[in-house]
Protein backbone atom coordinates (compact mmCIF):
# COMPACT_ATOMS: atom_id res chain seq x y z
CA UNK A 1 0.00 0.00 0.00
CA UNK A 2 1.41 3.39 -0.95
CA UNK A 3 1.81 5.77 1.97
CA UNK A 4 -0.65 8.62 2.26
CA UNK A 5 0.94 11.73 0.77
CA UNK A 6 3.35 9.68 -1.35
CA UNK A 7 5.88 11.59 -3.51
CA UNK A 8 3.72 11.28 -6.62
CA UNK A 9 1.09 13.39 -4.83
CA UNK A 10 3.50 15.90 -3.30
CA UNK A 11 4.24 19.31 -4.71
CA UNK A 12 7.42 19.65 -6.71
CA UNK A 13 9.15 21.81 -4.11
CA UNK A 14 8.98 22.42 -0.37
CA UNK A 15 7.01 25.67 -0.81
CA UNK A 16 9.31 27.45 1.63
CA UNK A 17 7.49 30.82 1.66
CA UNK A 18 3.74 31.28 1.17
CA UNK A 19 1.33 34.23 1.47
CA UNK A 20 -2.30 33.79 2.50
CA UNK A 21 -5.35 36.06 2.52
CA UNK A 22 -8.37 35.21 4.69
CA UNK A 23 -11.92 36.30 5.45
CA UNK A 24 -13.77 34.69 8.36
CA UNK A 25 -17.03 35.04 10.31
CA UNK A 26 -17.82 34.41 13.98
CA UNK A 27 -19.67 31.15 14.70
CA UNK A 28 -21.71 30.76 17.89
CA UNK A 29 -20.30 27.50 19.28
CA UNK A 30 -17.66 26.17 21.62
CA UNK A 31 -14.86 24.28 19.92
CA UNK A 32 -15.71 20.92 21.49
CA UNK A 33 -19.36 21.29 20.43
CA UNK A 34 -18.56 22.32 16.86
CA UNK A 35 -18.63 18.85 15.18
CA UNK A 36 -22.02 18.03 16.72
CA UNK A 37 -23.44 21.45 15.80
CA UNK A 38 -22.24 21.07 12.21
CA UNK A 39 -23.65 17.54 11.91
CA UNK A 40 -26.97 18.64 13.41
CA UNK A 41 -27.26 21.81 11.31
CA UNK A 42 -27.21 23.98 14.43
CA UNK A 43 -24.56 26.52 13.43
CA UNK A 44 -25.39 30.18 13.92
CA UNK A 45 -23.34 33.27 13.18
CA UNK A 46 -22.76 36.66 14.76
CA UNK A 47 -22.29 39.96 12.93
CA UNK A 48 -18.55 40.12 13.44
CA UNK A 49 -15.89 39.09 10.96
CA UNK A 50 -12.25 39.60 10.11
CA UNK A 51 -10.07 39.93 7.04
CA UNK A 52 -6.34 39.57 7.02
CA UNK A 53 -3.12 38.21 5.63
CA UNK A 54 -0.55 35.68 6.70
CA UNK A 55 3.02 34.78 5.80
CA UNK A 56 4.30 31.25 6.42
CA UNK A 57 7.55 29.38 6.04
CA UNK A 58 8.39 25.67 6.09
CA UNK A 59 10.89 25.11 8.91
CA UNK A 60 10.95 21.28 8.85
CA UNK A 61 10.76 19.95 5.28
CA UNK A 62 9.17 16.72 4.15
CA UNK A 63 9.26 13.90 6.71
CA UNK A 64 7.41 10.61 7.18
CA UNK A 65 5.26 9.70 10.15
CA UNK A 66 4.51 6.05 10.99
CA UNK A 67 1.69 5.31 13.40
CA UNK A 68 2.77 3.04 16.28
CA UNK A 69 1.41 -0.50 16.00
CA UNK A 70 0.19 0.03 12.44
CA UNK A 71 1.86 -0.80 9.15
CA UNK A 72 1.03 2.62 7.72
CA UNK A 73 3.15 5.67 6.95
CA UNK A 74 2.05 9.24 6.30
CA UNK A 75 4.62 10.80 3.95
CA UNK A 76 5.55 14.40 3.10
CA UNK A 77 4.49 16.01 6.36
CA UNK A 78 5.84 19.49 7.06
CA UNK A 79 6.23 21.82 10.01
CA UNK A 80 5.54 25.50 9.26
CA UNK A 81 5.67 28.81 11.09
CA UNK A 82 2.95 31.34 10.30
CA UNK A 83 2.38 34.95 11.28
CA UNK A 84 -0.91 36.75 10.63
CA UNK A 85 -2.29 40.27 10.93
CA UNK A 86 -6.09 40.50 11.02
CA UNK A 87 -8.62 43.34 11.09
CA UNK A 88 -11.91 42.65 12.88
CA UNK A 89 -15.07 44.50 11.82
CA UNK A 90 -18.77 44.41 12.65
CA UNK A 91 -19.69 44.15 16.33
CA UNK A 92 -16.04 44.28 17.36
CA UNK A 93 -13.37 46.35 15.64
CA UNK A 94 -9.74 45.77 16.48
CA UNK A 95 -6.48 44.44 15.07
CA UNK A 96 -5.23 40.95 15.94
CA UNK A 97 -1.78 39.43 15.55
CA UNK A 98 -1.09 35.69 15.50
CA UNK A 99 2.09 33.60 15.61
CA UNK A 100 1.71 29.82 15.28
CA UNK A 101 3.49 26.59 14.43
CA UNK A 102 1.60 24.21 12.11
CA UNK A 103 1.85 20.57 11.19
CA UNK A 104 0.77 19.93 7.59
CA UNK A 105 0.05 16.52 6.13
CA UNK A 106 1.13 15.32 2.72
CA UNK A 107 -1.27 15.71 -0.19
CA UNK A 108 -4.01 13.21 -0.92
CA UNK A 109 -5.38 12.81 -4.45
CA UNK A 110 -9.03 13.66 -5.09
CA UNK A 111 -11.19 13.43 -8.23
CA UNK A 112 -11.19 16.26 -10.80
CA UNK A 113 -7.39 16.75 -10.64
CA UNK A 114 -7.51 18.06 -7.08
CA UNK A 115 -5.28 17.35 -4.11
CA UNK A 116 -6.01 18.02 -0.46
CA UNK A 117 -3.99 18.29 2.73
CA UNK A 118 -4.78 19.14 6.33
CA UNK A 119 -3.12 21.53 8.74
CA UNK A 120 -3.27 21.88 12.50
CA UNK A 121 -1.54 24.67 14.40
CA UNK A 122 -1.09 26.11 17.86
CA UNK A 123 0.29 29.44 18.93
CA UNK A 124 -0.45 32.82 20.46
CA UNK A 125 -3.06 35.43 19.57
CA UNK A 126 -2.95 39.05 20.69
CA UNK A 127 -5.75 41.59 20.24
CA UNK A 128 -4.28 45.10 19.99
CA UNK A 129 -7.37 46.50 21.74
CA UNK A 130 -10.00 44.82 23.91
CA UNK A 131 -12.40 42.61 21.91
CA UNK A 132 -15.98 43.85 22.37
CA UNK A 133 -17.78 40.53 21.82
CA UNK A 134 -15.57 37.80 23.29
CA UNK A 135 -16.89 36.72 26.68
CA UNK A 136 -19.70 39.31 26.76
CA UNK A 137 -22.11 38.57 29.60
CA UNK A 138 -19.94 35.79 30.98
CA UNK A 139 -16.30 36.85 31.54
CA UNK A 140 -14.05 39.83 30.83
CA UNK A 141 -12.41 39.96 27.42
CA UNK A 142 -8.71 39.10 27.25
CA UNK A 143 -6.32 40.51 24.70
CA UNK A 144 -3.78 37.67 24.91
CA UNK A 145 -5.11 34.13 24.33
CA UNK A 146 -4.07 30.73 23.05
CA UNK A 147 -4.61 30.16 19.32
CA UNK A 148 -5.57 26.99 17.46
CA UNK A 149 -6.09 26.56 13.73
CA UNK A 150 -7.59 23.69 11.75
CA UNK A 151 -7.54 23.91 7.96
CA UNK A 152 -7.97 22.07 4.71
CA UNK A 153 -5.94 23.17 1.67
CA UNK A 154 -7.18 22.31 -1.84
CA UNK A 155 -5.05 22.55 -4.98
CA UNK A 156 -5.83 21.97 -8.65
CA UNK A 157 -3.24 20.27 -10.84
CA UNK A 158 -3.27 23.16 -13.34
CA UNK A 159 -2.60 25.75 -10.59
CA UNK A 160 -0.03 23.99 -8.38
CA UNK A 161 1.15 27.18 -6.66
CA UNK A 162 -2.30 28.53 -5.76
CA UNK A 163 -4.52 27.03 -3.07
CA UNK A 164 -8.02 27.36 -1.66
CA UNK A 165 -8.03 27.20 2.14
CA UNK A 166 -10.94 26.38 4.46
CA UNK A 167 -10.03 27.35 8.02
CA UNK A 168 -11.22 27.40 11.62
CA UNK A 169 -9.65 30.19 13.73
CA UNK A 170 -9.93 29.56 17.49
CA UNK A 171 -8.95 31.80 20.44
CA UNK A 172 -9.32 30.54 24.00
CA UNK A 173 -8.01 30.44 27.55
CA UNK A 174 -7.28 26.69 27.29
CA UNK A 175 -10.10 25.60 29.64
CA UNK A 176 -9.16 28.24 32.20
CA UNK A 177 -5.38 27.70 32.08
CA UNK A 178 -4.43 31.19 30.85
CA UNK A 179 -7.85 32.93 30.89
CA UNK A 180 -11.36 32.08 32.13
CA UNK A 181 -13.48 29.66 30.17
CA UNK A 182 -15.63 31.44 27.53
CA UNK A 183 -12.92 34.12 27.04
CA UNK A 184 -12.48 33.37 23.38
CA UNK A 185 -14.03 32.93 19.96
CA UNK A 186 -14.37 30.72 16.91
CA UNK A 187 -14.32 31.97 13.33
CA UNK A 188 -14.86 29.90 10.21
CA UNK A 189 -13.55 31.19 6.91
CA UNK A 190 -11.99 30.81 3.53
CA UNK A 191 -8.77 32.04 2.03
CA UNK A 192 -6.40 32.00 -0.92
CA UNK A 193 -2.77 30.98 -0.56
CA UNK A 194 0.09 31.50 -2.99
CA UNK A 195 3.54 29.90 -3.05
CA UNK A 196 6.20 32.58 -3.24
CA UNK A 197 9.34 30.53 -3.97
Amino acid sequence: MAPVGAPSLALADERNWRASFYVSRWIETDLVELPGNVAGGRLSFRDTSFAGAGLSRVVVPSFALTLPGLNHTFANNRIELEGQILRHFGQQQHWEGVLAVLWRTGNVALPANLTMNFGFGIGLSYAFSEPKVEGVGRVDAHRYLNYLVFETELTHRDLPRSHLVLRLHHRSGVFGLIAPKHAGSNFIGVGLRFDLN
